[in-house]
């Protein structure tokens, strides 16, 4: 399925001349097409949940300016309001899709409106959100390293790897949050239980006492899949195989049909600092 959407997606883009905006051409397309078709969103409402997901992905970020929050408050509201006439919907009529299970549970494993209203929020946001950054970031990662890319086009089997060199190397979620259980010191710091801490992922991403050459971008980085892209542990990400699949099948495919494709002109990045991708990415197709 995935790689039907992308193919469908590339379709579109063949009969465009110049330079297109590669994220929301392809990059933001694919993942919110795979992720409405697996919790059962219309995909006519794609855009408006690129929409919301673009604003409220601004609440993960500390210090937003009023009129930020504001903007990302309206987005979560329409989000929830949407959800509360799918579930709705869902349980008049259900289909084989993950939100009618979870909305036709019953007994002691029956979800309260909040507990769904939640799930399928984090599904949404987590299921399109990151894997955008995943493509953009590869894209401009192997347009600066066109070797690689080359022989990736030579190699197809290699894609896995430079997938996961990708998520180290750029990774779509810099920083998260982690509160101590315990006491704990860190570099000669005392951490008593309940504080807050701030962890880097992306600098972690970085350790020279894990990756060789941290800062060198090698699509056949024998470790690469040690990093911390999808965190760890109790929190590890839930949709990490479908980010791996969607970024493996997303890059190869665009691969396979634009083999001439190339950043042509500035990426801009988006303002912020927890997720990190490119906000607009111009490239040439031929």
């Amino acid at each position: 399925m995935v790689r039907r959407t992308a193919e469908a997606l590339l379709d579109d883009l063949a009969g465009r001349d110049g330079v297109v905006d590669l994220v929301g051409a392809y990059a933001a397309q694919l993942p919110v097409l795979v992720i409405a078709d697996l919790l059962a969103v219309p995909a006519d409402r794609r855009e408006d949940f690129l929409r919301w997901g673009a604003a409220a992905a601004a609440t993960l970020d500390a210090g937003l300016s009023p009129r930020r929050y504001l903007a990302a408050e309206r987005g979560l509201r329409a989000m929830h309001a949407f959800l509360r006439g799918h579930f709705a919907r869902l349980r008049a009529d259900p289909g084989d899709d993950l939100v009618s299970r979870l909305v036709t549970l019953d007994g002691d494993e029956a979800l309260s409106e909040r507990e769904l209203h939640a799930t399928v929020m984090l599904l949404l946001g987590a299921g399109f959100e990151t894997t955008v950054n995943l493509l953009g970031n590869a894209v401009v990662l192997l347009d600066a390293h066109r070797d690689q890319w080359d022989a990736l086009r030579e190699h197809p089997a290699g894609w896995d790897g430079a997938v996961e060199e990708v998520l180290r190397a750029d990774s779509p979620v810099q920083l998260t949050g982690r509160s101590l259980t315990r006491d704990a010191e860190l570099a000669g710091v005392p951490l008593p239980a309940g504080t807050r801490v701030t962890v880097l992922l992306g600098a972690a991403n970085r350790d020279p006492a894990v990756f060789a050459d941290p800062g060198r971008f090698d699509v056949t980085r024998p470790n690469a899949r040690d990093h911390l892209a999808f965190s760890g542990g109790v929190h590890y990400c839930l949709g990490a195989g479908l980010a791996r699949l969607e970024g493996t099948v997303g890059l190869q495919v665009l691969t396979e049909r634009f083999p001439r494709l190339r950043v042509a002109g500035t990426p801009v990045r988006r303002d912020l600092r927890t997720l990190r991708r490119w906000a607009t990415l111009p490239v040439a197709l031929r």
